[in-house]
């Protein structure tokens, strides 16, 4: 690194422009573990609608049994003999009537057989592991049952109870406490004679936020995105708004040729507005350009902001909304330009979608805003130019997504050590695009046009079913250099997003019942609650280092070693600072520094530093730690800082 003075100066008068109330917003969309098994959702029960293929296994050849066979993953045989007792996954029998919808990848409409072929006094059936969250929760248990007036055992851990079925479908409902704190139990279903058929059994806590997880969510509130962008991503494009609403239980699961998941669908569009509501985010729709129309998209948002004298309004009424939403702004599609896209097309078939979704949508409020599918420069061809020269209607922010590294496909991760260097540094490539892509609008509209930089992270390990992803404090130092890279030009970037909320690729992780907080999130927690106001514009003076190689991201020499952004609300100003040595203090001198209400700084005892489920908090929030004299401010190596002053 060039050795020299570190300095940070900046004007109170010099003010850049308002900082957007949408700069540190989210994403949450349908895949991996966000939402179900291991996500935000509090249902226990995995595959509680017995969707999806049947358990085959060929290990053996004909030596093999396969008693499991005919059980919908991943639920399994219990006490299963092939002799006593057969197994189906039915797509004749289910609580809802009418058309079926199968595909070659099975029926939404089924439901699980269990027949006694050969009386015996031991009980049959199926069972799955389940995780409790809470042991000491009031719990609900409820199926649906179909069969011959015969009893049906129900055993969740300790717990035991038994119902009585008839010819016609049933719902049957049982609360109770458990008596341990065992958190991992057994639940199975099973029967001793004829045959029955199961559909839709659940078992969830009584104390949710409108089913999803209480302390996720009350740890996400904490937080408080600027906004949620719901439901995609890729998940979207083959997104029907209708399917989500209703009744939980007669929604129907469907395969998601997006992400290769089966969809639950327990989560729609009432359960994510109330959600978002509860922890004060504002959700941001995302419309279906890939497979959806027009008129698909135009009932969707009339059943969010209608009144109930509209049609879709009166079916929100029916399902026991009331009072409209309230919807500000509207993504128009995602990623259209990428072939992994459902409906994937070129820039000027998607500037004359836009054109009609955006033209039926005003109808239903003109103070809607809207965003475009942009792209980052440099990257998907002239996809901006003829978007933006083919857009005829109001265009309010052209939405831009970018991963910095990208070694997510190697098939060897680099590791932490290997990898601190580049991911401080991979701010500069951000910086870049961003400067591009500016210029690039610019050239192509002459419209007021904002970007909404609503995906970005890092994209190092994550990959499918579950992209995880190990954030370390090195991702901390990245995404504070991203978001003042944004805020400092927040004249025309008004939106950031990242990618994602829980779980996959997320700021939140969930093991069973541990959840953490990585040190990205700590950022965001700290810059959403101190940066308000006014941008100020601001000059750092620092010593520069070079940064390998690494995945997709090339060499650059030019990286600051600090960087930083000002932001001025009434009598108080927030200046973050980060320090992406690796090893050294750096002493900054801040030229206009007033008396210094309280200082915060996130940092590990070494660079690699993370939180997993053997440490939750490994890397947390320092509070007036940091060491001042006089107008210097010492940062700790690698380290993101926080200091609230008064004018």
């Amino acid at each position: 690194m060039n050795k020299g003075k570190s300095s940070i100066s900046f004007s109170r008068k010099n003010e850049l422009s308002n900082l957007s109330k949408h700069m540190f917003g989210t994403n949450l969309e349908h895949i991996g573990d966000a939402i179900y098994r291991n996500g935000i959702w509090a249902e226990v029960i995995d595959n509680r609608k017995f969707c999806g293929p049947d358990k085959l296994v060929w290990n053996n050849g004909l030596e093999n049994d396969h008693l499991d066979f005919g059980i919908v993953q991943p639920w399994r045989g219990y006490n299963a003999s092939a002799k006593h007792v057969m197994y189906a996954h039915s797509n004749s029998e289910y609580i809802v009537k009418g058309q079926e919808i199968i595909s070659r990848y099975g029926s939404g409409k089924q439901s699980q057989q269990i027949t006694i072929r050969e009386k015996s006094i031991i009980k049959r059936g199926i069972k799955q592991k389940i995780n409790i969250i809470n042991s000491q929760d009031e719990y609900e248990f409820s199926i649906y049952l179909k069969g011959e007036n015969q009893k049906v055992f129900i055993n969740i851990g300790e717990i035991s109870f038994s119902f009585e079925t008839n010819k016609n479908w049933k719902k049957i409902k049982k609360k109770f406490k458990f008596k341990n704190n065992n958190s991992i139990k057994t639940l199975s279903i099973s029967i001793k004679s004829g045959s029955i058929f199961i559909a839709n059994c659940s078992l969830m806590p009584k104390d949710t936020i409108f089913g999803f997880r209480k302390d996720i969510t009350e740890m996400i509130k904490e937080w408080k995105p600027s906004y949620i962008r719901w439901p995609g991503g890729n998940f979207l494009s083959g997104y029907n708004w209708q399917n989500g609403v209703g009744k939980k239980d007669y929604r129907l699961p469907y395969f998601d040729h997006a992400w290769y998941q089966w969809e639950y669908n327990d989560v729609g569009t009432d359960e994510f507005m109330k959600w978002c509501e509860y922890i004060g985010s504002e959700p941001m729709i995302t419309i279906n350009t890939g497979d959806g129309t027009i008129q698909e998209a135009k009932n969707w948002i009339e059943y969010m902001i209608g009144s109930i004298k509209t049609k879709y309004g009166k079916l929100r009424y029916k399902n026991g909304r009331k009072n409209p939403y309230q919807i500000e702004t509207i993504f128009i599609g995602n990623e259209m330009f990428g072939g992994w896209q459902i409906g994937h097309t070129d820039p000027i078939t998607y500037a004359n979608k836009y054109n009609a979704f955006v033209k039926e949508l005003k109808k239903l409020n003109k103070k809607l805003r809207f965003i475009a599918v942009g792209a980052c420069s440099d990257h998907f061809g002239h996809w901006n130019e003829y978007v933006l020269k083919n857009i005829k209607e109001r265009i309010d922010e052209l939405s831009v997504h970018y991963y910095s590294i990208r070694t997510e496909k190697d098939k060897k991760h680099p590791n932490y050590k290997t990898r601190y260097i580049p991911t401080v540094a991979a701010a500069t490539e951000v910086r870049l695009m961003l400067d591009r892509t500016i210029k690039e609008v610019k050239k192509y509209s002459n419209k007021n046009i904002k970007i909404a930089f609503d995906e970005w992270n890092t994209y190092v390990e994550a990959n499918s079913p579950f992209f995880i992803e190990n954030y370390n404090i090195a991702d901390a130092i990245y995404a504070a250099s991203l978001l003042h890279a944004c805020i400092n030009r927040g004249n025309i970037i008004t939106n950031t997003g990242i990618y994602h909320l829980v779980n996959v690729m997320g700021n939140y992780r969930i093991d069973k019942k541990k959840i953490w907080k990585t040190p990205t999130t700590l950022v965001l927690e700290l810059y959403t609650k101190f940066h308000k106001g006014k941008i100020l514009k601001s000059k750092v003076k620092c010593e520069i280092f070079e940064s390998n190689k690494l995945g997709k991201q090339p060499h650059y020499k030019n990286n600051k070693l600090i960087d930083t952004a000002v932001t001025k609300n009434g009598d108080k100003i927030c200046m973050s600072v980060v320090n992406k040595s690796e090893k050294e203090i750096v002493k900054v001198l801040v030229s206009n520094l007033d008396k210094i209400i309280e200082n915060y700084c996130i940092r590990g005892s070494n660079k690699v530093d993370l939180n997993d489920s053997k440490n939750l908090n490994k890397v947390k929030i320092e509070k007036n730690i940091i060491k001042i004299d006089k107008n210097v401010i010492n940062l700790p190596p690698h380290s993101v800082s926080v200091f609230i002053f008064k004018m």
